[in-house]
């Protein structure tokens, strides 16, 4: 493991000034398919994922929730799973009750230079609320799950958790009356509420009167789309929240700042480990989407959308970005729908629709049997090395009309590393 992360920042410590990398070599983790089809790759036969994101850390390790997971004494019946691995091999490290759901995208911590990580989730019995959990494990044990206690702050819901330094989890706490962004953390017998920013519904005197999908890194920095306006959506800005620190604009649209060439912005948003983010904005002068990469001092166009261009589309899901200013996409180009990386200098594309890959039923095409069908599930993710997650549907190669499923590949960063002990380590 240390080894392989000291050669990560070797990478990275080059990305930034080195072209973007080949995506040469791509990686089945997991597929699902229906049963009738077959019983699918490092997943129990029968389970079924779908609309979801995987995430991806920086010795590219997975993980991803699973909606269905058959449930071993009764397979009409189904319980969630929380799927970890990597490097080709995995499998469910958790599964919830029956009946219950992960209802939101997994993310994964590694701390630098540990063999831990750290997995946080949340778990619905099916009714309004949900409670939030944590899964850590040392790579290549066994790992347990426990409730991460958030008193005195008790929320009607959480979502998008993320857990930082310290121990502490930032999270979208959700209550009857609106939503805040905060920051828990587990002090000996005592939990530190060290951030907690309310809109209007839940805290009077904010200025927000809607916030946004956040988020979070390991710094418990949280970063949103925030809305002034009565309607929600006229006056909004993007805005970083450090934990214990005075918040920061980072971009406005042109009610809030007339001198800003954008008008609005996507609902969701991605931060890398320090203060940078990435959105899609729309800009005002041509009311073209284009995907920035900002600090708040230097932002930066990394994709503009051209009908006759490159880029023809920008889909509605969530930008990925890295430390060393790599950010990957989903959009549309000439041949359909794609997954690209840009850098502000150069775009490179990733993964898009017919295209060839390998599965564990040997060789498949990306894509789906009807055209109008999304070819990929959720957002991508991409980690420091510049490795991308995605998840896309499967036909094999030439016949479009047979059905694979849904296969979960890592798209590794040239040179791929050695991941052998990675492999062993999930190897049953």
């Amino acid at each position: 493991m240390f080894r392989v992360l000291s050669l990560c920042a070797a990478l990275v410590a080059g990305n930034a000034a080195a072209a973007l990398p080949d995506y040469g070599t791509k990686e089945l983790q997991a597929r699902s398919n229906l049963l009738v089809n077959d019983e699918g790759y490092n997943l129990p036969p029968g389970s079924d994922f779908n609309s979801i994101s995987a995430d991806i850390d920086d010795a590219a390790l997975v993980a991803f929730r699973v909606q269905l997971v058959p449930d071993e004494q009764n397979p009409n019946q189904y319980r969630p799973g929380l799927w970890f691995g990597g490097h080709g091999a995995g499998e469910i490290v958790y599964t919830g009750e029956i009946d219950a759901s992960i209802d939101n995208d997994v993310t994964i911590t590694h701390p630098a230079n540990t063999n831990i990580v750290y997995i946080p989730f949340t778990l619905s019995d099916g009714g309004l609320g949900n409670t939030l959990y944590l899964y850590g494990t040392t790579v290549g044990e066994t790992g347990s799950v426990s409730p991460f206690d958030t008193v005195p702050l008790i929320p009607n819901s959480y979502s998008y958790p993320r857990i930082g330094n310290a121990g502490a989890m930032s999270f979208q706490a959700s209550f009857s009356s609106g939503r805040a962004l905060a920051t828990v953390v587990q002090d000996g017998d005592q939990n530190i509420v060290s951030a907690f920013i309310g809109d209007q519904g839940v805290t009077p005197s904010s200025p927000y009167t809607y916030i946004y999908t956040p988020s979070s890194n390991y710094r418990l920095t949280i970063a949103a789309k925030v809305a002034y306006s009565e309607d929600q959506a006229s006056s909004v800005e993007i805005r970083r929240f450090p934990n214990g620190g005075d918040s920061e604009r980072i971009l406005a649209n042109n009610v809030l700042d007339p001198a800003s060439p954008y008008s609005k912005f996507d609902n969701s948003l991605a931060l890398d480990s320090d203060r940078t983010i990435a959105v899609v904005a729309t800009r005002a002068a041509d009311n073209r989407r284009v995907l920035l990469r900002s600090d708040g001092t230097t932002t930066v166009e990394i994709a503009s959308v051209d009908p006759t261009g490159t880029i023809r589309d920008i889909e509605f899901f969530a930008p990925a970005i890295n430390d060393a200013g790599m950010v990957a996409f989903r959009a549309k180009d000439a041949n359909g729908q794609a997954i690209y990386v840009g850098d502000g200098v150069e775009l490179k594309r990733v993964i898009g629709d017919g295209d060839v890959i390998e599965t564990d039923l040997g060789t498949a095409q990306i894509g789906q049997d009807n055209s109008s069908d999304p070819i990929f599930s959720g957002k991508p993710a991409i980690n420091a090395r510049g490795d991308v997650v995605f998840i896309a549907g499967l036909y094999p190669q030439g016949n479009n009309q047979d059905e694979w499923g849904s296969g979960v590949f890592v798209a590794y960063a040239e040179p791929v590393i050695d991941d052998t002990i990675f492999a062993n380590d999930f190897e049953s």
